[in-house]
């Protein structure tokens, strides 16, 4: 059973689906039960060993609070029905495995009820927090962490903490000072990455630049900025682009982004991609801005890219834009010094540099590692094994 946190974006969503595919191919009768509130999960369902429990889906607004996303009810009684369902879906498919994703409270502590039952009443389950390689930056997560009492329900309910990144990039134990008790639970995973296909690998770049700001819901700003200089700019190279605006992408921006986009020769909109590394393996260039997914694929198919991070409500993608910057992964360009004509010019930079890195900069084996996990808490004898990932 897996948690899926499903307020901003689809990168939670797309790292668990990653991983039940990648499970799912080597234990042929694992069952995946996946517990979320995103909206997105048929456009992923492409893993026949999955299927998912849709909670009330949650927004989150400029504050930081949590609401309804499409009910017209009070943010308490949205919680408090999705603290219940959580609980009795991990009362009832009695899973084996159970791994909760970026937040290992849940939103506003949902979680917590379902942790401590199985805790109290499946001992044998094994529980286990899958961390993605940032969280923000490490005294705004210090504060929050232990305002929330984040380690003590770590320490208390969980078997295993599964870092995804790598410890020379960034030391999340270290960063984020975890006490010793649940630093001995810290595993570093590598990137989870789904490998590229061979005939993508294969794949020469072409002409081609791919923009892509994730989900859509914050990536307006990049879009236009694009948009207002850098895509006419590139067309009278002759080179085409591809803009995935996101599913997320707030409709009237939407509207009048595509409606910009499509007046200009060589600009191809389309509002979401679920093979997201197939259009990557096109390109020349990809301009992007710094979540998790994007990034993995990018270094995966060894592709060129100038990355434009989000720095509020996180830190998160500045730091990883930073930290892979000074690895030689990619180019950043920080949103304080965006303009329609800095990014115009750094993305004809971009274009004139020799060739990409030819050989992998990062440790991109997460999936290899998660699967070795499995293989030790599943053994062989079990034929019929069963995960919820909360």
């Amino acid at each position: 059973m897996a948690y899926c946190h499903d307020s901003v974006g689809i990168g939670h969503l797309r790292r668990t689906m990653a991983i039940c595919d990648r499970i799912g191919a080597e234990f042929q009768d694992t069952s995946f039960l996946l517990a979320t509130g995103t909206p997105y999960v048929p456009l992923f369902r492409d893993a026949a060993c999955v299927d998912y429990v849709k909670l009330p889906a949650l927004r989150k607004d400029d504050r930081g609070d949590y609401g309804s996303k499409f009910l017209k009810i009070a943010s308490d009684r949205i919680l408090r029905c999705r603290e219940s369902m959580l609980l009795e879906a991990a009362r009832h498919f009695e899973p084996d495995v159970l791994l909760v994703d970026k937040a290992p409270l849940g939103v506003c502590r949902e979680l917590v009820s379902a942790l401590k039952w199985t805790r109290a009443h499946r001992p044998n389950t094994k529980i286990v927090f899958g961390m993605r390689d940032i969280e923000d930056a490490p005294e705004a997560t210090i504060r929050q962490w232990s305002r929330d009492g984040v380690s003590d329900v770590l320490e208390s309910c969980f078997d295993e903490i599964w870092i995804y990144g790598m410890k020379d990039v960034f030391d999340a134990v270290r960063e984020y000072r975890l006490p010793t008790r649940v630093s001995e639970k810290c595993r570093y995973m590598g990137y989870i990455a789904r490998p590229p296909r061979t005939d993508l690998c294969d794949r020469p770049a072409s002409d081609r630049i791919v923009v892509t700001v994730g989900g859509g819901t914050d990536g307006e700003m990049v879009l236009q900025m694009y948009l207002a200089e850098a895509a006419s700019a590139v067309s009278r190279l002759g080179i085409a682009c591809t803009i995935v605006g996101g599913p997320d992408l707030p409709e009237s921006a939407r509207t009048r982004l595509r409606s910009t986009a499509q007046a200009i020769d060589g600009v191809t909109w389309t509002d979401f991609e679920p093979d997201m590394a197939s259009v990557i393996a096109e390109a020349r260039l990809v301009v992007c801005m710094g979540g998790y997914n994007t990034l993995n694929e990018v270094a995966s198919l060894r592709r060129r890219a100038l990355v434009i991070p989000r720095i509020k409500p996180r830190l998160e993608q500045a730091i990883r834009a930073e930290r892979w910057e000074a690895r030689g992964v990619l180019r950043m360009l920080h949103p304080d010094d965006a303009s329609p004509s800095s990014l115009s010019r750094r993305i004809l930079e971009s274009l004139e540099d020799g060739e990409p890195q030819s050989v992998p900069l990062l440790d991109l084996n997460g999936l290899d590692r998660v699967a070795g996990r499995f293989r030790q808490f599943w053994n062989k004898e079990q034929r019929h094994a069963s995960a919820l990932c909360l």
